[in-house]
This record gives structure tokens, sequence and C-alpha cells, in this order.
């Protein structure tokens, strides 16, 4: 079920700090973000700029940089003579497309950086996943902001590890983990992410191709049945 404000007459963003000019457009950015990402705005409804722009008390131009940036992550559309409004979650089918794209591309890049990756780029991997493993407390985006973008930023690195740029553009075009941590929240994802992430390094740093190319298409498959769950329950809701 997807969450909703305390009061259906409240607006989802009062209670919010004004942000600080000097940070203005990453702050607006990231206070819309989280509202969108644990679901408190209802996906389809409108994200009007001006209304936007009253209720953080900040000018237009920020709000519209936000928005754009949201676009891109996938967590807003923008529609001809309506503006921009909440995506909508991921439906069933479309959850079935993703994991069918990263299930052909993802364990075939683990197995490409078994070949290709460098000893800092190895290194660097290291650290995001020592980093991932710092506990988490909660069940909302700021609990698990951290986490998301460690997590985001270990496919990718993997993805860079290639050295191939479309590899790299091919899974940032996807946006897996922006859509997916919008269902992450009911279930405990990081001990077991943490360990598939280990066993995916640890094929890779042994130049073990085959043994990272299966690390991953694990990874992926439990992925997939730890979310399936949650996806079900929205469906439900």
């Amino acid at each position: 079920m997807a969450r909703s404000a305390a009061n259906a007459q409240e607006s989802p963003w009062s209670g919010v700090d004004s942000p600080r000019r000097s940070v203005l457009a990453d702050e607006i950015y990231e206070i819309l973000k989280s509202k969108l990402m644990d679901n408190i705005v209802e996906p389809g409804a409108r994200l009007s700029i001006d209304g936007l722009s009253r209720d953080l008390k900040v000018s237009p131009t920020p709000i519209r940089e936000a928005l754009a940036r949201l676009e891109s992550d996938g967590l807003v559309a923008k529609r001809a003579h309506v503006g921009y409004t909440v995506a909508p979650l991921i439906d069933a089918r479309a959850f079935d497309e993703l994991f069918r794209m990263r299930l052909l591309l993802e364990p075939a890049c683990a197995a490409w950086a078994a070949q290709t990756a460098t000893s800092a780029q190895i290194t660097s991997m290291k650290e995001l996943i020592e980093q991932m493993g710092q506990p988490v407390s909660g069940d909302d985006y700021e609990s698990y902001k951290a986490f998301a973008a460690q997590d985001t930023a270990f496919h990718l690195a993997l993805a860079a590890a290639t050295g191939v740029n479309l590899m790299v553009e091919t899974l940032e075009r996807l946006r897996p983990h922006a859509q997916l941590y919008r269902l992450y929240y009911t279930v405990g994802i990081t001990d077991d992410a943490l360990r598939e992430h280990e066993r995916v390094l640890t094929a890779v740093n042994r130049r073990d191709e085959a043994g990272a190319a299966q690390a991953m298409t694990a990874h992926l498959s439990a992925s997939r049945a730890r979310l399936a769950h949650a996806l079900n329950a929205h469906g439900d809701a």
C-alpha cells in the first residue's frame, strides 16, 4: 500500500525546512525525491511547479531543475498540456522485463570485468561494499539512501570496469535502482545483497569469468525473488 500523508488535506510538503540557498538545487531535489521514494505522493499525482514553489518557499527555478533530474531518474513523467506527474510504481510486466534485461546484461558485464578490471577499480568496489555494510535502521528512503547510492554505484562501477562506455550507458538507461528501491523498504535486503555483491567481487578479483557471471546471476535472481512479494503487495493495495 502506498504511504499517505497523515492528513489528506495537508500538503505532503508541509513541515519541510526551507533549503539553504547555497545548496538550494540539490536540497530541493533530495526533498522531492524523498517524498517520491517513500510513496508519500501518490503515483499519477500532478506536480505543480508553482504549487511546489509556494509550499517550499523557493523560486520556480530550482523546482524545475529538480523535476528535470527526477524525470531522468524515472521518478516523474512530463506530459504535454499536463506538466509533471509522479511516475507509477513499476508494474508486473515492467518488473519482469527489467529483470530479464538485467539477467542478459549484468552477468556478461561481471564476466567481462573479471578480464579487465584494474587493481584500483577492484579496490574501489571493495570500499563500496564496506560502506554498504553500515547498519540500516528504519524503512524509509532516508534510512536507505546511503545504501541505495552505494548499491547503484557498485553495479555502475562493475560496468565501468569493462572499459566499455556503452555498457555503463545501457545500465544507466535502464535506471533499475530508482524504481526498485520504491519497493525495497518493506523487505530486509541489506545483509543478503551485501553478501551477494561480495561473491561477485571475489570472482572478479580471482579473474574467474564464469564464477563472476554465476554470482551476478544468483544476485539478480535473489533480488528478483525478494522483490516479488513487495511487488505483489503493492499490486493488491
